[in-house]
């Protein structure tokens, strides 16, 4: 798919989800264009991440639509999903040994990797995604060695080696030092300058602040703001949504 700026590249038109029976995301209703850069906020259990997986097709709906590129994403195969969405999760765990880099050139499958492995050209791309994230000298570390952060590090290189115009984060700085949140930090501002949408859960209030023009806040599973910083991150809206004080929050 090659998105312009025309499209409603993902949205969500009246979406409920259930988990066993449990209502977990209620009337979400929402649009998200070409290069936007949209963080998802909120205190734990608001639904955050499970937003982020009904958008990308990995939580199914009980009723309403997710829309990718303009088509309902019920109607779309897992290929052209993942060649859409890129999704990064909070956490990355290999129960065998693999190499960094090998791992990363996996996120080039959506793309026709054929049955003999990744292409000279997959390599390339892996090799360049592990450079964008400051980890090119992880490439021949197992995975399963890595700390936490760089472990972080490599899903993120993954998710970029997938090649979509849709890049999807959970906690993308969860377990990185200073260099490496500010270096990512970087990163994602300039995907999104070169055409491409970010949508990312974060905590850090601050960063979110600085780097990302639209915010999304959630509370019991539904969107109670929308829109920039400024107008969505207010005290009261901060202590409503995350159960503190409103003099506690006004300092965030």
């Amino acid at each position: 798919m090659t998105p312009d700026a025309s499209y409603e590249l993902l949205g969500a038109r009246d979406v409920r989800v259930t988990i066993n029976d449990v209502e977990i995301l209620r009337n979400i209703n929402l649009k998200i264009g070409v290069a936007e850069r949209v963080a998802i906020v909120g205190a734990n259990g608001a639904g955050k991440t499970s937003l982020l997986r009904a958008l990308s097709g990995t939580l199914p709906v009980a009723s309403g639509e997710v829309i990718l590129c303009t088509e309902p994403i019920s109607t779309l195969s897992r290929a052209t999903i993942a060649r859409s969405i890129a999704v990064v999760g909070a956490d990355l765990a290999l129960p065998f040994a693999t190499r960094a880099d090998e791992l990363v050139a996996l996120g080039r499958l959506p793309h026709g990797t054929g049955p003999g492995g990744p292409t000279a050209h997959d390599r390339e791309r892996a090799a360049a995604a592990l450079a964008r994230v400051g980890a090119s000298h992880l490439a021949a570390r197992d995975v399963r060695t890595l700390s936490a952060g760089e472990r972080q590090l490599i899903a993120i290189a993954l998710g970029l080696a997938q090649e979509t115009p849709i890049l999807a984060l959970d906690e993308p700085t969860v377990h990185l030092d200073l260099k490496h949140r500010v270096e990512i930090a970087d990163l994602l501002v300039a995907l999104a300058d070169r055409a491409r949408t970010v949508v990312a859960i974060f905590h850090e209030l601050d960063m979110v602040r600085d780097l990302f023009p639209r915010v999304i806040v959630m509370k019991g599973g539904q969107i109670v703001g929308d829109g920039a910083p400024s107008e969505v991150l207010t005290a009261a809206r901060v202590a409503d949504a995350w159960g503190i004080p409103v003099e506690r929050a006004a300092r965030l």
